[in-house]
């Protein structure tokens, strides 16, 4: 659970500055159909791209170029090997018309004032396509404003390697942004990758790593998260006040700490995880209030939960969360609920569980009694986290073998799989 004032402190320093503080500048456009020009390092850009007809390619010879440079007009930039540096303050490159094409850059030299938002490369355009780009030595990687139908592909966000986490930058950030593709980067070293009040976008194969979050909702609905590796980060993926969430085939793995968590959720509906591997976190999967409404739905199905010191973690358990087929292998503790309670809102069905101790005689892969764990060392450790320490202990199988020889003494289940799978995926 994270307290109050870290979710306070978290939003006030990933605010997006309004869209407003950028003006796009009014210019004479060339008449004429679109030209090919080259440029050579050395050369201002600014002019050139001034000159420069809507449509036309400008080629960067390899080298290094001064920054910052605006395009406010639709133009393909090809630049393999040539590299922009801004003057250390400001956002290096800003993409302020539609249908931009920006491909092989390396960006670096920006700003580092987080009210103004500075970025090594900003978006306010739709359909800009950023492919093969390289992102150092900014404070925000790639700032999507009020930007649709962008593609950012095989591109790479490198934050500083010291520092406070808190102080870095988002690698990738979507705010108010529809549509968009996010394939193939890699994130390393940054703060975030952010999707605030944002829809419709997919990010697939993607690889963040030593980050605070490897991707955060926030108020962002119908969004996708397909075969991305979030590695190594506080958090892998979090949804917080959204709806429509799917993520499949991604690996949450390495979030460990106090915080540490694979995939959490705080009141959001119709989430689904499916099909992903969460290993060695200190959460696998954390729930609070995950459906939100009454009517609401979530759905856990198809997961590899293992090696985590706690499968999966609720805090407020509602009904309408459906946890089937899953592989809950070697956790700590395959089900925790915080403050005492129990889990029994929630289904579980068909899952396989490590420590389950019953038989199948009909050979129909199904367990022949339910799993419905009781320990009673378990419970005092609901009830009282500090007795973590004494998992596993000559006093903690004592109280597990009173409970099981004097079942008055056991308590209540904790939660409950009346058909749980034998063998492992």
């Amino acid at each position: 659970m994270i307290p109050l004032c870290v979710s306070w402190a978290l939003a006030q320093d990933m605010a997006a500055p309004e869209v407003g503080s950028v003006e796009i500048a009014s210019v004479n456009l060339p008449m004429g159909a679109p030209t090919h020009v080259s440029a050579r390092p050395g050369d201002a850009l600014q002019p050139i791209v001034d000159r420069l007809t809507p449509g036309s390619t400008l080629t960067l010879d390899p080298g290094r170029y001064a920054g910052p440079l605006r395009i406010d007009r639709p133009l393909s930039v090809q630049a393999e090997g040539a590299v922009i540096t801004g003057p250390g303050r400001g956002t290096v490159l800003l993409v302020l018309a539609d249908d931009v094409s920006v491909r092989g850059l390396e960006v670096e030299g920006g700003g580092r004032d987080a009210h103004e938002g500075d970025a090594g490369i900003l978006v306010v355009g739709d359909r800009a396509r950023l492919s093969g780009l390289s992102v150092h030595d900014v404070l925000i990687g790639i700032d999507l404003r009020e930007a649709n139908d962008a593609v950012i592909e095989n591109s790479k966000v490198q934050g500083p390697l010291d520092g406070p986490m808190g102080a870095r930058g988002d690698g990738i950030r979507l705010w108010e942004s529809y549509r968009n593709t996010i394939r193939g980067n890699h994130l390393d070293h940054v703060r975030d990758m952010v999707v605030w009040y944002s829809g419709h976008n997919l990010f697939v194969d993607n690889r963040v790593e030593n980050a605070r979050y490897g991707v955060h909702f926030m108020h962002a609905d119908d969004n996708r998260v397909v075969n991305n590796h979030f590695v190594d980060n506080v958090v892998g993926a979090f949804v917080m006040y959204s709806t429509d969430i799917y993520l499949r085939h991604n690996v949450l793995a390495g979030a460990n700490g106090a915080a540490g968590m694979g995939f959490g959720c705080k009141e959001s509906d119709r989430v689904t995880m499916q099909d992903n591997r969460v290993l060695g976190n200190t959460t696998g999967f954390y729930l609070d209030a995950c459906p939100h409404r009454i009517d609401g739905q979530a759905s856990i199905q198809g997961n590899l939960l293992a090696y985590n010191h706690a499968g999966i973690r609720f805090h407020q358990v509602k009904p309408g969360i459906d946890i089937g087929d899953n592989d809950l292998y070697e956790n700590g503790a395959p089900v925790v609920v915080d403050g005492g309670g129990d889990a029994t809102l929630a289904r579980f069905r068909q899952n396989r569980w490590s420590e389950y101790e019953g038989y199948d005689l009909d050979g129909d892969d199904v367990g022949d009694l339910p799993y419905a764990p009781a320990l009673a060392s378990r419970g005092l450790v609901q009830k009282r986290p500090v007795a973590t320490f004494f998992a596993g202990s000559p006093a903690a199988m004592l109280l597990d073998f009173l409970g099981t020889a004097f079942p008055m003494l056991a308590p209540r289940p904790l939660f409950s799989d009346p058909e749980p799978r034998m063998g492992r995926t």
